[in-house]
């Protein structure tokens, strides 16, 4: 299964129609962390009945396919900006949220997703002391 991402369209978790000369392949790309160190590489994406990206299968780590780890991450857990070569496909999960995930092994049986939490509210700001 291949997915087409265009390096025009918006960040966004729904597949858009390109013109093939403006597609990228995104199976076996590199993905990074959010300072843009490479930790694996989107192996597979998982699709709904219509067809919709819902996740996507992460290789990480491994030499020859020994020692490897697989995990599927919520779609949403990506984002794509094919323009930036570095960091063309990233992934905002924490390193301690990838190391407890489940590893995705039987592609026979439903996938264990890794869902992004949301992101933490900012600090409340410092009341003002009087003097």
């Amino acid at each position: 299964m291949a997915l087409l991402l265009t390096a025009a369209a918006p960040v966004a978790s729904e597949v858009q129609h390109v013109p093939p000369e403006q597609a990228l392949p995104i199976l076996g790309h590199a993905v990074t962390d959010a300072e843009g160190k490479e930790i694996g590489h989107l192996v597979d994406v998982l699709v709904d009945e219509q067809g919709q990206p819902q996740a996507a299968v992460i290789d990480f780590g491994g030499f020859l396919g020994v020692g490897n780890r697989k995990i599927a991450v919520e779609w949403s857990a990506l984002h794509f900006v094919p323009t930036d070569a570095k960091r063309a496909i990233t992934l905002t999960l924490t390193p301690d949220q990838i190391k407890a995930a489940p590893e995705y092994k039987d592609v026979a049986k439903p996938a264990p997703v890794v869902v992004s939490s949301p992101a933490a509210p900012a600090p409340p700001e410092p009341e003002p002391t009087r003097q």
